[in-house]
């Protein structure tokens, strides 16, 4: 233990302050002395005065009366026996000098002292006594009690500084023992051998025992704090539930394994369980944690071999297999037969508790010689498995292609971001027209004013915007720019009935505020609710369908319409037009493109056409390029069009209203 370094004592304080204050007293003592001595030598002069003029002054009244010298003799003779009288003076009832005597010797130094009394004799004054006598002054005083005064405060000081400093100790002796004591401490040790003795029954004692309970404290909480670090240690490098390296634990490992210089290659097997969200939500989380502990006992059974293994996410294990061999292509070959035999392993049914779960699996795999990054090693997996959620591949391998991919979309949405604070974004709209050619609305297209790549389509970005939480952010700007030129067309006399159609996608619409979101947007600009259509896509439909329904119904109460849009390339339409309260179905445009080049186009157009009428659902025809698209149409039965043959997509300013 280091010692603090200090410089003072107590003990030495201690005498300093008893030395101040016995010298204090001392000198306050002798100092009153003086003055009370001086005082008095001032009283008794008072006295002798008033004593020496009783005693004479029978002689005095009778030296005054008869003037006689012996008189006067006998008085100068009396008042030479009194050694420090230095003078007398009588004077008579007109104040004059009657009588004057006056020592014939000189007097030691000091001060005089003066004083005056009145000759009363038969209670008849005749005059009065002046009197000058010798007192000590304070250097005398002090001069001749000099030796008294420093023996005497000789004596206090030497008794005192024995006094002092055996209280003194007395008091520091259980202060420097317990700094000595602590001096000893080693903290490293176990604290609870660590006790002082107790020998005084005092505050001291009380002192001690404290400490002694403070080590034992310290002992305890020591032991506490060791027991907690390891289970810190263990909790920030383990997974509690499956016993594998969890992320911190896996990376460390990692890079020290990547340390090593060789030409040899390594694979990294990302294992992603797909289901384990719709597991725990449809059996409880209860199943999904022994769904996770059969994946680890698996792994650990059947794949002893492998150099790393940890559960890195909620359904997300890790398998990394160190120097597997020089050559990639046997390092490939050895690759795709672990996968295929993780995929045997583990992308099975279970039977769990009597209930039998069917688990979804896509692995992602890295090879590689050269790299020392561990985080890097795992985002190469990551993206493996993004492109095999897209391509719906169970065993995908990592490509630099992806990352290039990845990279774009991170640029891609980075700029989006910076369009949407700056707005570089722009709605164009196409009109679409009924069967008499008659303009009855536009569906509003976002167009993107690049500052370096000029007009992009949405074809160019929105699928990106898809893969992010940027969709949701565009998707209300665009509802919020519909409904704010729905309301100048308001004020139009003839635009006033037209209606613009808006694109609503999957993630917008899930959103539990989506239709307070539309309310919101549509009390702000006032619009006619009637005027507004959403699109929705038929993958909207394929999950929680209750609940998108009755959103629907929502939305259908504000009097909004509702269309679906791309219909007939979904694989359960009919059943959405018997679910979903819809105004409108949008037939795509592929089948209108090939209708002269394949029959069957031309019979499902047919049929969708059929099924509106007999529903009461309006049907509009989108993709109509040419006049013949739109006679063929026509004739089928098609009242609302919209395609290139009647208006291209168009900035608001280049729209006329007629």
């Amino acid at each position: 233990m280091q010692t603090a370094i200090y410089h003072g004592s107590i003990e030495k304080k201690f005498i300093k302050l008893i030395f101040l204050l016995i010298s204090f007293i001392v000198l306050s003592g002798y100092l009153f002395f003086v003055g009370w001595y001086t005082y008095k030598q001032n009283s008794d002069r008072l006295y002798l005065a008033k004593s020496v003029t009783q005693v004479l002054t029978q002689d005095f009244v009778r030296l005054m009366l008869i003037d006689d010298i012996s008189t006067a003799s006998d008085i100068t003779t009396k008042l030479q026996a009194l050694k420090n009288v230095q003078e007398v003076v009588l004077y008579d009832k007109n104040n004059k000098n009657f009588f004057k005597y006056e020592a014939n010797y000189t007097l030691a130094k000091g001060e005089v002292f003066s004083t005056t009394t009145s000759v009363i004799y038969n209670d008849v004054s005749y005059g009065k006594l002046s009197f000058k006598m010798r007192v000590e002054s304070l250097e005398d005083i002090l001069l001749d009690n000099s030796i008294t005064f420093a023996l005497f405060l000789l004596f206090f000081m030497t008794f005192s500084f024995i006094l002092v400093k055996s209280y003194a100790r007395r008091f520091t002796r259980p202060i420097l023992n317990l700094v000595d004591f602590l001096d000893n401490v080693d903290f490293d040790e176990d604290m609870s051998k660590y006790k002082i003795k107790i020998k005084d029954d005092n505050e001291f004692g009380k002192l001690y025992e404290e400490v002694n309970f403070l080590f034992s404290k310290l002992a305890d909480y020591f032991k506490e704090k060791e027991f907690a670090q390891k289970e810190l240690s263990l909790l920030t490098q383990y997974d509690p539930l499956t016993g594998l390296y969890n992320k911190n634990g896996f990376l460390k490992a990692l890079e020290e394994s990547l340390k090593q210089e060789n030409m040899m290659f390594n694979i990294m097997f990302n294992l992603k369980l797909q289901n384990l969200k719709s597991i725990n939500h449809a059996y409880g989380f209860k199943y999904g944690d022994l769904i996770l502990k059969e994946y680890a006992k698996e792994i650990k059974e059947n794949f002893s071999d492998v150099h790393l293994v940890a559960r890195v996410g909620v359904g997300e294990f890790l398998l990394y297999y160190e120097n597997v061999d020089s050559d990639k292509k046997r390092v490939f070959k050895m690759a795709q037969g672990i996968a295929d035999a993780l995929l045997g392993s583990i992308a099975k049914t279970f039977e769990i508790q009597g209930k039998l779960i069917k688990t979804e699996v896509i692995i992602g795999i890295d090879i590689f010689n050269q790299e020392k990054d561990p985080l890097k090693v795992l985002r190469h997996t990551d993206i493996a498995i993004g492109v095999g959620q897209e391509k719906q591949q169970e065993i995908i391998y990592f490509d630099k292609k992806n990352e290039n991919t990845e990279r774009e979309i991170l640029n891609v949405s980075r700029d989006l971001l910076l369009a949407l604070k700056e707005e570089q974004l722009e709605l164009f709209y196409q009109l679409q027209y009924d069967v008499k050619e008659r303009v009855i609305g536009a569906e509003a297209l976002i167009r993107w004013n690049h500052p370096k790549f000029g007009l992009l389509s949405p074809v160019k970005f929105i699928p990106i915007a898809e893969r992010t939480n940027l969709i949701l952010e565009i998707g209300e700007w665009v509802l919020e720019s519909a409904c704010k030129q729905l309301k100048v067309w308001q004020s139009d006399p003839i635009a006033k009935e037209w209606v613009i159609a808006v694109n609503v996608s999957v993630k917008q619409f899930n959103r539990d505020d989506f239709v307070s979101k539309v309310t919101d947007v549509i009390e702000k600009y006032k619009i006619n609710p009637r005027m507004l259509k959403l699109e929705l896509l038929e993958t909207l439909f394929v999950d929680n369908q209750e609940k998108i329904a009755l959103k629907m119904q929502n939305l259908r109460k504000l009097h909004i319409k509702l269309s679906l849009d791309d219909f007939g390339t979904g694989y359960s339409s009919l059943q959405y037009l018997k679910t979903f309260p819809l105004d409108q179905i949008k037939i795509d445009q592929s089948f209108i493109m090939n209708m002269f080049n394949n029959e069957k186009d031309i019979k499902i157009i047919k049929s969708i056409l059929y099924l509106g009428s007999l529903l009461g659902i309006n049907v509009i025809a989108e993709g109509v390029e040419e006049k013949v698209h739109y006679e063929k149409l026509k004739e089928l039965g098609c009242n609302f069009y919209q395609g290139y043959y009647f208006a291209k997509p168009k900035s608001i300013k280049d729209i006329e209203i007629r």
